[in-house]
């Protein structure tokens, strides 16, 4: 009988070990066999005080409606993007997406270099800004100047082409610029516009997919989203509806950049609904380099708030973005690299727990292990009195 005790014991204990430990090594483990490769030695030239002063245009274009579906400030912003590109050279090749939500007249925006190129590269990012400032203790009902939800992402698509233009020639794939309208809507504590959902624009957009590429001879080998890319201490997280391979070789780009900061080996892991998704679904890898915006104050205290505002946003941060995706265009695509050994095609897709989940495991398993020893030995104690 003591021996069947201590073995009974010795089983509780080695689960609740592997319970607590499986999830920590084996995450560590994938992550270690999935970046082993080297950035290719390109000087980049992406410039974060050049984007910076895209954000600030943007906020400046209307500053009582901002970038709000339906507001002259959202026509204005759309045009300022085609204005641009057009500086970048008059004849890129642009096309406006429009629809409607709730007879709410909306427009994507889509810009292409290298069409010559069948392979394309989606780099994307939401320009709207949210209609209401809902998670704001003092003004909810104000409007939010989105400089990092929605402005940043925007200029940081701009440098991109401004910067891979010039070296388009040595680039070996087709690149889109995908500026999304009404991604920032849906509802927190309260909707920005009421019975609106998330990523209204990148679903319809995705839904009309086919009128903007040819299936039969062009197909599309990835798609990156930039969403708050801009603010103070910038921290990227672990996304889960990212293909991870994908996501993965971003954060080991960034990194060997020196970008250990925005990009750190312990991520928090959570998935977050945003433009990526509709592209995943229409069977595209995709990637969402995004910050945790949601533990305030800690982290993005700023989000949906009217203080999201220039005051918060930090050339620095996107110029780290910036260059991170410069970097991994050239890595693949620079004058039809053959060397590299990163994760294309990237197919490969592994989903972690998230980090709030996770902490709950560790705390609930071993709870839940020493009460079951306890009640063991409880009705073995009584047992052993009758």
């Amino acid at each position: 009988m003591v021996l069947i005790k201590k073995s009974y014991k010795l089983i509780i204990i080695t689960l609740i070990a592997l319970a607590v430990v499986l999830p920590i090594i084996i995450p560590i483990f994938l992550l270690l066999n999935d970046n082993k490769f080297t950035n290719n030695d390109i000087e980049l030239h992406f410039n974060g005080d050049t984007a910076y002063s895209y954000v600030a245009d943007q906020i400046n274009i209307n500053t009582t409606h901002y970038r709000i579906p339906g507001t002259q400030g959202r026509e204005d912003c759309a045009q300022y993007f085609i204005t641009k590109f057009q500086q970048i050279d008059p004849t890129i090749n642009f096309a406006l997406h429009n629809f409607t939500i709730l007879s709410v007249e909306c427009q994507n925006v889509l810009f292409k270099i290298n069409e010559n190129f069948s392979n394309i590269v989606i780099l994307g990012a939401h320009y709207d800004s949210r209609a209401k400032a809902t998670k704001d203790l003092t003004n909810p009902d104000w409007p939010v100047p989105g400089a990092n939800d929605g402005a940043s992402g925007s200029a940081v698509l701009i440098e991109l082409a401004e910067v891979l233009y010039e070296r388009r020639q040595n680039l070996s794939v087709q690149i889109w610029f995908l500026f999304f309208d009404a991604e920032d809507q849906g509802s927190d504590v309260g909707p920005g516009i009421p019975g609106w959902g998330w990523c209204e624009g990148s679903s319809k957009f995705v839904q009309d997919i086919e009128n903007f590429y040819n299936s039969s001879k062009e197909a599309f080998d990835a798609m990156i989203l930039l969403d708050m890319v801009g603010g103070n201490n910038l921290r990227f997280i672990s996304e889960q509806y990212s293909t991870s391979s994908l996501l993965n070789e971003l954060f080991e780009t960034g990194r060997q950049l020196g970008f250990t900061s925005a990009f750190p080996t312990d991520p928090t892991v959570a998935s977050i609904t945003d433009d990526h998704v509709a592209f995943l679904n229409y069977g595209i890898p995709s990637a969402d380099l995004i910050i945790n915006f949601w533990n305030a104050p800690s982290e993005w205290p700023y989000h949906h708030t009217t203080n999201d505002d220039l005051s918060h946003i930090s050339s620095n941060s996107l110029e780290i973005t910036g260059k991170t995706v410069e970097q991994f265009i050239y890595n693949n695509y620079y004058e039809n690299n053959n060397q590299f050994q990163g994760n294309y095609p990237w197919s490969g897709d592994v989903n972690l727990l998230d980090s709030d989940v996770f902490i709950i495991i560790v705390i609930i398993i071993p709870i839940v292990g020493i009460a079951v020893v306890l009640l063991y030995l409880r009705s073995r104690s009584k047992k052993a009195k009758v």
